[in-house]
């Protein structure tokens, strides 16, 4: 009982989360939100989906998935994914409203609704889940090095794509209106952000571990 219970909330946190980025990518493929986004539909939903913000969604979605299907799963590559997620939702929700709440005004309902997901529900369902439900023993310091590899990754695409197309998603990072060393520090700063959150759900899985 205990089980079908914890696969359907992983259902449902992962049915949810890919809804709400299905409705966001659905309007950037038809509609130019903002002047400076780009004009090809194509083009918009390339730039979409480099938002860490819905990156940290999907992952969390996917690693929900992977749990509704196999609750004991314990491949490393699931474990990066699944901690990617985690982390990264909760950098979203932390960097959101704490930064880009004042400036970011949805133009519409719909993103009224879709932007408050991705930035508060989501995030609040997907740690509680994991702090209630689990799996637990799921973080090492190998998964920890995946999971710092692959936002270098994610870094490292954002310049060189903003390099060439002068897009950048987030205002703090935004090479063309602050340069470089500004963009790299707050860069930098996220990449502690999330390093540290690593460590910190790692000592929250080791001692849940212990119960």
């Amino acid at each position: 009982m205990f089980v079908m219970l914890k696969r359907s909330i992983n259902l449902f946190i992962a049915l949810f989360a890919i809804t709400v980025i299905g409705i966001e990518s659905y309007i950037y493929w038809h509609v130019q939100l903002r002047p400076w986004q780009p004009a090809t539909s194509i083009g918009r939903l390339i730039f979409y989906y480099s938002f860490f913000t819905v990156l940290s969604n999907f992952m969390l979605a996917l690693s929900c998935f992977w749990l509704t299907f196999n609750p004991g799963c314990n491949r490393f590559s699931f474990k990066v994914i699944r901690l990617n997620g985690l982390v990264g939702v909760i950098i979203t929700a932390l960097v959101y409203n704490w930064m880009l709440r004042a400036i970011h005004r949805p133009p519409n309902l719909i993103l009224t609704f879709t932007n408050e997901s991705l930035h508060v529900v989501l995030p609040v369902l997907g740690i509680l889940s994991w702090l209630i439900l689990g799996p637990f023993r799921r973080i090492n310091f190998k998964v920890i090095i995946g999971s710092f590899l692959s936002i270098l990754v994610y870094g490292v695409y954002i310049f060189v794509r903003g390099y060439y197309t002068n897009q950048y998603p987030y205002p703090f990072i935004n090479v063309t209106r602050i340069g470089y060393p500004k963009a790299l520090l707050a860069a930098s700063m996220v990449v502690v952000l999330f390093i540290g959150l690593t460590f910190f759900l790692w000592c929250i899985d080791r001692l849940r571990e212990r119960k």
